[in-house]
């Protein structure tokens, strides 16, 4: 594959392209040797996984409790969820589908449907998506401690945890899409390491975590075939990987789904994968043209290759993510394109080991002019401070520092966490929505609803459905519009015969026919409203 990289030679022969430790590698320096006999290169990267999940589960969890998850996407997996935790495929009201398993097919989520007997609650689902992510950059770590030593491999492991497609996943919602995170870190690792019996379990998982995670397995076959020269492996994962994406979106979901597909945004290229797949073989100067324009696109390939100083682009292991970038700048949805939401958590670890293995290239490059020159006149164990050892690591410290500068002070994905509810106006609402009874439809504002999908029937204001219940707070709302919505959806709803459940600030909890309760609306409300001075 590479200078840089060592092959592995079972007993059938030489299998190009695995990179495995050897035992005939130069005797390790600075950077390698302060660690080989202490606990601390155990440690070090847990200790940064446990970092991140803690740095992770506060950050989503504070954007929780202060009411800034929405009901897109939190809610509708928390609805699913909660069906699979009373054995059940419960019609997703918040998405108003019959099946969400028609939506995007995604039966991964049923393993977390035991979760719910412990803790009934959204946020158990964003602790998952913590551990998840942070889980990811152990495979990372292992394989760069491999190529280039402990110090430069935590380097690049935070580098993979402080991500901004990463950190941007955290900043939005729970998604289900965080599974195949880890699953493609820990294949990449298998592939690399020639491990394939850990490769198998990790394509399982990412099939089962979303239909178009098979495009990505599609490039990793690419990869195994191409540059490790492994055709029976690359045909094996490649062919299972094509064969499942075309039985889930042929035959599949239009079986679960009334409508067919609901998320083929594609009307440049055609009407489905196949005449999409024809089209970009038949016009490929106008798919290049499509995946860089508009310009935001472009923006966002800047922000994710500057994040990694640009290294990946000499390393074919980057290719692996290419399946994913173009999945979502042919798209029409303008959503794809940008730095936000959870699309670009996916890039973090072939962008992570693309960057391992061409500084590890590097490094190998460097020893072998290092060889020629040296003198041979320093001791045995003097630390030897060579090109070979500092200006590799030097640039895993760069990697590290780049990533930090794109995400905090480029795509700042926590620039929305101000906004969100104080901490007396959540509390003014959480109190409301506990009047709620846990089995009550209700209708409730986009930003309540991950706070009561737990429930059968659970929908999006306008109303959808005569509900038992409908909840307010237009403090949750930052758009004018929707506030002005609000509005009239609530004075109408007091006209329709709604009582006053519970009215707190500008909280506000509608019961039907509960006209005769004693709670009337507080004077924010009332002013809300129009209804007070």
């Amino acid at each position: 594959m590479s200078d840089g990289t060592r092959m592995a030679v079972p007993a059938t022969g030489s299998v190009p392209g695995l990179a495995v430790p050897s035992d005939q590698d130069p005797e390790p320096g600075p950077w390698v040797r302060p660690w080989n006999s202490r606990s601390a290169v155990r440690l070090a990267p847990f200790a940064l996984v446990l970092a991140a999940f803690t740095f992770y589960s506060a950050a989503e969890i504070y954007r929780y409790d202060h009411f800034g998850s929405t009901a897109f996407d939190l809610g509708i997996q928390d609805q699913a969820v909660w069906g699979y935790s009373h054995f059940q495929v419960v019609p997703n009201t918040v998405l108003g589908v019959p099946n969400y398993l028609g939506d995007h097919f995604n039966p991964i989520l049923m393993v977390l449907g035991p979760l719910f007997w412990i803790w009934d609650d959204p946020r158990a689902l964003l602790l998952v998506q913590s551990f998840l992510l942070a889980l990811a950059s152990l495979p990372v770590f292992s394989w760069a401690r491999d190529r280039l030593g402990p110090l430069p491999a935590l380097a690049v492991q935070a580098s993979s945890l402080l991500f901004w497609g990463v950190l941007s996943a955290v900043a939005f919602d729970f998604h289900h899409g965080a599974f195949a995170v880890p699953a493609l870190a820990f294949a990449l690792y298998a592939v690399l390491a020639g491990k394939d019996r850990l490769l198998w379990p990790m394509v399982a998982v990412g099939l089962l975590t979303r239909e178009d995670v098979a495009l990505i397995f599609i490039g990793l076959a690419v990869y195994v075939g191409v540059f490790q020269r492994r055709w029976r492996l690359a045909l094996a994962v490649g062919g299972i990987s094509a064969a499942w994406f075309l039985l889930v979106m042929y035959v599949v979901i239009p079986a679960l789904s009334p409508v067919g597909y609901r998320h083929w945004t594609y009307p440049a290229l055609g009407p489905g994968p196949l005449s999409a797949a024809l089209h970009v073989i038949t016009h490929p100067a106008q798919a290049a043209f499509l995946f860089f324009s508009p310009f935001e696109k472009t923006k966002t390939l800047l922000g994710l290759l500057g994040s990694w100083l640009f290294l990946p682009l000499a390393s074919p292991i980057s290719l692996v993510a290419l399946p994913a970038l173009v999945e979502r700048f042919w798209s029409s949805d303008t959503n794809t394109w940008t730095t936000r939401f959870q699309y670009s958590m996916i890039l973090a670890p072939p962008m992570a080991f693309a960057t391992v293995e061409v500084l590890a290239r590097l490094r190998t490059r460097l020893r072998r002019s290092a060889s020629r020159l040296a003198s041979g006149n320093a001791p045995r164990g003097w630390p030897r401070w060579t090109p070979s050892e500092w200006l590799p690591a030097g640039l895993a410290g760069a990697v590290l520092l780049a990533n930090v500068f794109v995400a905090f002070v480029g795509v700042q994905p926590f620039r929305d966490f101000p906004s969100y509810l104080t901490a007396t106006q959540s509390a003014q609402l959480d109190s409301c929505l506990r009047t709620i009874p846990p089995d009550a439809s209700v209708d409730a504002g986009y930003y309540l609803v991950p706070h009561l999908a737990s429930r059968r029937s659970i929908f999006i204001l306008p109303p959808a459905a005569n509900a038992s219940y409908m909840a307010v707070d237009p403090a949750t709302e930052p758009d004018e519009g929707v506030r002005a919505q609000t509005r009239q959806i609530v004075l109408q709803a007091l006209a329709d015969g709604y009582g006053v459940a519970c009215s707190r600030g500008l909280a506000l909890v509608l019961e039907r026919g509960g006209g005769g309760g004693s709670a009337r609306l507080s004077p924010q409300m009332s002013r809300f409203l129009g209804m007070g001075p």
